[in-house]
């Protein structure tokens, strides 16, 4: 091992995390025993090592996995909110660990004092298959050299020194009430979080939901439980009904008990509309539950609630109905449910859902006004926005030409191959086949494109380092942020106008150009919009991130995606403060939703309900409601299966073979249909 000793390695330990799935390592060294400081106590620093073990061949292999890791490094006593003078004391994280990579830190003994802890996250970054995983290893050692060679074939896994201890959390213990907290109280407020399409809320959402927790404190007499539906994973091209049906049934069945008495929700992207759906499936199914159980904040963050026709090129729209991305991409290019009937996103914005969304203390919407490439701004904000005082806003930040940038100049050369060589070609066929022609200087408003975006999930544009030491060096990025009722709406239109006719500002013109005949479809989303703000009022609140904007707004990533801290920080001050009693939304929509929902004279739900047959109804499935995306994950899914069932009958048959060569089998099958 480069000439050191085994002893020179503290720690070791080898490791593996799937799709929605993360480790914490909370590592705490003893610097001395005792209450006296010794002579000759030694300042070295430790250092650390977090290796991807996957092939280096799985590079490649990004529809199948992608084998990636994100990880972080920093100081138990890190927040944000704080300036770090000492560079030693700056966190470290490498958001791209590709196989055979390795991420090295230095933890740094540079202050005399008993304790040190670091904590260090390892996240998968696997988006489309829920049978792959990714293999890593973390190392300790005395000294970067001791980082090098085969540990583990020297020292084994664990702990070799009685001054270093390291406790490894799974995603469960994550996602379990902190201790700390866990004190019973005879009140709780359960808070939903709901990840978007091709996402997950167990690592996508775990920043924000630990902020939440955080908030605690402020309410004494209640206890916050932080709750996510996993079971969509991998399946979020099935659509909004099919997501929002399993997250209903998972709050009602899994989740509630007597003590719930307050819920919130939180949806970022897609899951603004499930979580949407889940409300009303709720309101239908078990209308006694919102009697029970009193609706606190309903918060979204860049979801498109309007669907996302008029942004797309007509050959893009084509592909959505087509099922590109499965039932959701018809969902959003708002295709009709069936012969009968509107689409979808139409129907969830009238009953039931209204009149429980009125129940609700908070109703707010965040969205981006720039570098959002899968969310306009005009579907995240319900269309009805004063655009010309936003625009107002962006011309007035200092420096927005910043707001261009794509990064920190250190870009990863497989992601400049990868740019070069699939995403700007992509660009440039696009451009040709449905330019898009902007009046006026365009560039001064940023707008990455889909694919950019899409790309941005894996290898995000990074902050750079000034920005996250040093709190007063982040500009203001809350522009725009007001209350809406009925009553700001224009009048209704004309048969021939939309409300929105003849408008220059170009923060609309994604809804307002034409490619083709849009009159239709235009037609169709202000519809859908007046109908979201009948009796309802709305804050809404316009962001100016940098890219990735769409990832960045719920924090994806702690470090990657640290642009949109200040987001979060707006989240939880104005949803989770202390005081539910401050209605910050006035609401007087007075028809209940037990009005609406037949029921006998017990309560309970009378079937068929005409009205909302389209929440109850049970849909048959469609050989493409799952997208390319989701057949890979069902398709690995089976062939896991079945090599596991010829596995087992091989060893019924071969009593030669022992467990763990049935176990090393197993693995390498299921490496090898993956890839």
């Amino acid at each position: 091992m480069a000439g050191e000793e085994p002893h020179d390695v503290l720690y070791h330990y080898k490791s593996a995390v799937k799709v929605g799935e993360l480790e914490r390592y909370v590592i705490t060294y003893e610097l001395y025993d005792g209450e006296e400081i010794p002579t000759d106590l030694s300042l070295d620093s430790l250092w650390l090592k977090v290796k991807n073990m996957e092939s280096f061949t799985y590079r490649a292999a990004y529809l199948m996995g992608p084998f990636i890791l994100y990880c972080d490094i920093r100081t138990q006593d890190y927040h944000h909110s704080q300036k770090i003078y000492a560079s030693v004391d700056q966190p470290k994280f490498e958001p791209n660990l590709q196989a055979q990579q390795r991420c090295i830190a230095e933890l740094s003994l540079h202050q005399i004092k008993k304790r040190y802890v670091w904590i260090v996250d390892v996240v998968s970054q696997i988006l489309f298959s829920t049978i792959a995983q990714v293999a890593f290893e973390i190392t300790i050692g005395k000294t970067r050299q001791s980082l090098s060679g085969k540990v583990d074939e020297l020292v084994g896994n664990g702990s070799f020194s009685t001054q270093l201890t390291v406790s490894r959390l799974t995603t469960l213990d994550l996602w379990n009430l902190p201790p700390q907290l866990g004190t019973e109280k005879q009140v709780k407020h359960l808070v939903i979080l709901t990840h978007g399409l091709h996402s997950n809320v167990s690592t996508d959402m775990q920043y924000l939901m630990e902020q939440i927790y955080k908030a605690q404190v402020k309410y004494p007499d209640e206890q916050i439980m932080v709750k996510g539906y996993t079971g969509n994973v991998c399946q979020t091209e099935r659509g909004i009904k099919y997501m929002g049906t399993r997250l209903a049934k998972y709050i009602v069945e899994d989740l509630y008990d007597e003590s719930i008495k307050k819920i919130s929700f939180v949806g970022h992207s897609l899951g603004g509309p499930v979580q949407s759906f889940a409300i009303a499936y709720i309101a239908v199914k078990h209308p006694w539950f919102f009697q029970k159980v009193a609706p606190i904040n309903f918060v979204s963050m860049a979801s498109p609630f309007l669907g996302i026709v008029t942004d797309n090129p007509a050959y893009v729209n084509l592909l959505l109905s087509f099922g590109v991305i499965g039932k959701a991409g018809q969902d959003l290019s708002l295709e009709k449910e069936s012969k009968n009937e509107s689409p979808l996103l139409y129907l969830l914005s009238g009953e039931p859902l209204r009149s429980i969304l009125a129940k609700f203390r908070r109703r707010t919407l965040y969205m981006n006004a720039i570098n959002d490439g899968i969310v306009p701004l005009y579907t995240a904000s319900l269309l009805f926005l004063d655009y010309d005082e936003v625009l107002q806003e962006l011309k007035k930040l200092k420096g927005s030409e910043a707001t261009l940038d794509t990064g920190n100049g250190n870009v990863d050369t497989q992601e400049h191959f990868f740019c070069k060589n699939l995403i700007s070609p992509l660009n440039k066929v696009i451009s040709l086949l449905a330019p898009q022609k902007f009046p006026g200087d365009f560039s001064k408003i940023p707008k990455k494109s889909f694919l950019e975006s899409a790309m941005s999930t894996i290898i995000p544009p990074l902050p750079d380092q000034t920005y996250i030491l040093d709190p007063e060096s982040r500009k203001p990025v809350i522009i725009h942020d007001k209350i809406y009722t009925e009553e700001d709406l224009p009048p209704l239109p004309s048969e021939s106008e939309g409300s929105f006719e003849g408008s220059t500002n170009i923060l609309l013109q994604p809804f307002t150009m034409r490619r083709g005949d849009r009159k239709k479809s235009q037609t169709l989303e202000e519809a859908i919009a007046r109908r979201w703000h009948k009796g309802l009022s709305w804050r809404k609140v316009v962001v100016s991130l940098k890219p990735d904007a769409h990832n960045n707004i719920v924090v994806r990533r702690r470090f990657s995606n640290a642009y949109g801290w200040p987001v979060t920080d707006h989240l939880i001050d104005t949803h989770f403060n202390g005081d539910d009693n401050n209605d910050l939304i006035h609401y007087d929509y007075v028809k209940s939703s037990d009005e609406l929902i037949p029921q006998d004279q017990d309560g309970h739900l009378i079937e068929p309900n005409r009205d909302y047959a389209w929440i109850t109804r049970v849909e048959s499935t469609r050989l493409f409601d799952e997208g390319p995306t989701g057949m890979i994950s069902t398709v690995s899914e089976m062939l896991d299966s079945f090599s596991k069932k010829r596995l087992c009958s091989q060893a019924d048959t071969k009593d030669d073979v022992s467990q763990e060569q049935l176990a090393a089998l197993e693995l390498e099958d299921g490496k090898l249909q993956m890839h």
